[in-house]
């Protein structure tokens, strides 16, 4: 199995401001733990901490539990590669790209061939081997870029958002292509990521890092459903983010209204997101709230409504459905099975 990582009391400083503080967080040997957080959290400073570029200003990381030192800083970088945003491949072929590391490690040319060879396969652009680097499509070159951290064989593979820079079917493409070639669980992969779909997809548990500071981990299934505050909520894709309150009998009330539901915590403030699949539309009656139709739009496969009233919401119909107009009057419910509430 890959290297199994800790982080105790990690802090670390730039310009003397703190940019990243990790009290604690631990990844087993062979998993796949996606970082997700917004632009400036500190995924890539996190990164660069992972792959002993930078030493963190506080604190230590363990690598099998060990920590860098001056005897053993060179032998743990050849165990970690880095995929960053830009390929930054070098002048000539793509097998030539991919055979550099190898090159860099004394391993014989005649090996160093047929490893790039197998490398290149395994994310699908073998037959780019003899491809000019300056001829490749952004994803070809991002897919080369990936050979040629596979070809050493990490114990653990950092993800510096590959797929940023791409179009959404060349991403879809290339997310399929790194499942597959970190499917075997030989090496720990840390993925950072500010998609909320691509760190699902990679990853067997997510960490949701903002402002330097790990706000929750887990399962990627548990962070989904059970969004410890709102920022997270956000981040793991929930289109209505709004407070509510637990009453003393036990009923959520949002924006002062009762929505029926009673999600077993203690009285008190409480945040309740849902996504727009959660929220239906019915004619006006007292239900859950009253609001009026400001814009329909169409998206792919559905409608979406901007509502506004005593609180703004999303809400998407199915596209067979026929969307009221704006203007419209319309009382809304909640589908407990989407709606997610949190302290």
């Amino acid at each position: 199995m890959g290297t199994v990582l800790s982080l105790r009391g990690v802090r670390h400083r730039r310009g003397g401001r703190v940019v990243l503080d990790v009290a604690e967080l631990s990844v087993p040997g062979g998993e796949r733990l996606a970082v997700l957080g917004p632009n400036g959290a500190g995924k890539t400073t996190l990164l660069r901490l992972l792959a002993a570029v930078e030493s963190p200003s506080e604190g230590l990381i363990r690598y099998d539990g060990a920590a860098p030192s001056s005897q053993n800083l060179v032998a743990l970088r050849r165990r970690i590669a880095l995929v960053t945003q830009q390929p930054g491949l070098l002048s000539g072929t793509a097998a030539r790209n991919v055979e550099l590391p190898l090159a860099w490690r004394g391993v014989p040319r005649s090996e160093r061939r047929a490893r790039a060879l197998a490398a290149l396969e395994r994310v699908a652009v073998a037959h780019l081997a003899q491809r000019r680097a300056h001829t490749l499509s952004g994803g070809e070159a991002q897919r080369v870029n990936l050979a040629r951290a596979l070809v050493t064989e990490p114990e653990l593979l950092l993800l510096d958002e590959p797929s940023a820079s791409l179009d959404p079917e060349a991403r879809a493409d290339l997310l399929t292509d790194v499942d597959r070639a970190t499917a075997d669980r030989v090496t720990t992969v840390v993925h950072v990521s500010h998609r909320v779909e691509e760190a699902l997809r990679l990853a067997d548990r997510v960490a949701v890092l903002v402002d330097g500071h790990v706000r929750q981990v887990g399962p990627a299934t548990d962070v989904l459903r059970h969004p410890a505050d709102a920022r997270v909520a956000r981040l793991m894709g929930y289109d209505n983010v709004l407070g509510g309150m637990v009453g003393g009998d036990g009923e959520l009330t949002v924006a002062g209204l009762e929505t029926g539901m009673r999600p077993g915590l203690p009285s008190g403030p409480c945040t309740v997101a849902f996504w727009a699949t959660g929220l239906d539309l019915t004619e006006p009656a007292d239900g859950w709230p009253h609001v009026v139709v400001e814009r329909v739009t169409a998206g792919p496969g559905r409608w979406e409504v901007a509502l506004g009233g005593p609180v703004r919401l999303v809400a998407h119909l199915p596209m067979d459905a026929v969307p009221p107009a704006p203007g419209d009057r319309v009382s809304l419910r909640l589908d407990p099975r989407l709606v997610a509430v949190a302290r």
